[in-house]
């Protein structure tokens, strides 16, 4: 089974579980099987976010090549090198070769332009309309559009913005499948030598079939955060640095599972700390953190306070609780 489908069969079997029973059109808290969602969805926006600083150099996805063919595929696609990294964070981990039948990936303008050779094009936009079968025999379908911009294509690491127009992925293997849809952008700007400020205003949705029966779930982020480098000398400030989401100034996020919506806040508590010099994850997990934490709380009409919290302890290894109780 994929990997990052087998990761996920466990939470989808839940969600499923409970969508089966009679559920109320409103709760005063959250369930576990909410939590369990809602991790599900917090867990993909951080893997979005290591997409965002993960290395997209040549040396970078030559090494990946070995493990799986994406990174080589996607070059002789004509694919611009970050790309690569935001079709693993939705779980991409196989692309055909080049010319295949029943799948049309392009690049405009092909070749694009990318002066400072850091993965991201001055500006282009990749478009997809597939649907193939690995080796393995893990079926993928791609659908939509990304639009990439560099900030300055003269200055590596000078930041840029990812933007998606109904892009579509779907992952499904054996008695799971796994589809999300992203619309929406996020960025990266260098503020000044020492922070960047990241922004993200998309919505991500989900759909998940197991056992034949389906649940759906939407997350709709809104937040502005900090980036700063551990080094400013380092050569490469994205190889390790820390992500701030103030308390005190939350982001938002509009959640929705099944017929159910619900207005959150969240932040980090602590700050997040990015680490991919140190942490190297296989197979383009991407969850390159090794401590700090994000909360995502709701509050019911009552004023009373649910807590999902996920909360790293090292590279990649991270624990979920919700109001303090782990979430099974």
């Amino acid at each position: 089974m994929n990997p990052i489908l087998r990761n996920l069969a466990g939470l989808a079997l839940v969600s499923v579980l409970a969508a089966c029973g009679t559920q109320p059109q409103t709760q005063d808290s959250l369930t576990q099987a909410d939590a369990q969602a809602l991790s599900e969805a917090a867990q993909g926006d951080l893997q979005l976010t290591g997409a965002l600083l993960g290395d997209a150099s040549t040396g970078a996805l030559s090494t990946q090549s070995g493990v799986d063919s994406l990174d080589s595929h996607a070059q002789n696609w004509g694919l611009p090198r970050r790309i690569n990294l935001i079709l693993r964070a939705v779980g991409v981990l196989y692309l055909p070769p080049s010319g295949s039948g029943n799948c049309t990936l392009s690049t405009t303008p092909s070749p694009p332009a990318d002066a400072d050779d850091d993965g991201v094009p001055a500006d282009a936009t990749t478009t997809y309309d597939c649907s193939y079968t690995s080796p393995s025999g893990t079926s993928y379908s791609l659908n939509g559009s990304i639009r990439l911009q560099d900030t300055n294509d003269n200055q590596p690491y000078s930041g840029y913005s990812v933007t998606f127009n109904s892009f579509r992925s779907r992952v499904s293997s054996s008695n799971l499948s796994v589809e999300r849809t992203l619309n929406g952008s996020y960025s990266m700007d260098k503020q000044d030598a020492t922070l960047f400020k990241i922004s993200k205003n998309y919505t991500h949705n989900v759909t998940k079939t197991a056992l034949n029966n389906t649940y759906t779930g939407s997350l709709v982020f809104n937040v502005s955060k900090t980036y700063a480098p551990d080094n400013d000398g380092d050569s490469n400030p994205w190889n390790a640095g820390t992500i701030t989401v103030d308390k005190a100034n939350p982001g938002s996020a509009t959640w929705s599972r099944n017929s159910i919506t619900r207005n959150l806040i969240w932040y980090t508590d602590p700050t997040l700390h990015w680490n991919r010099s140190a942490c190297q994850n296989p197979l383009g997990r991407l969850m390159n953190f090794d401590s700090g934490a994000k909360e995502y709380v709701y509050t019911n009409p009552a004023s009373e306070k649910s807590t999902l919290r996920i909360e790293f302890s090292a590279c990649g290894q991270f624990t979920v609780t919700l109001n303090g109780q782990t979430v099974q």
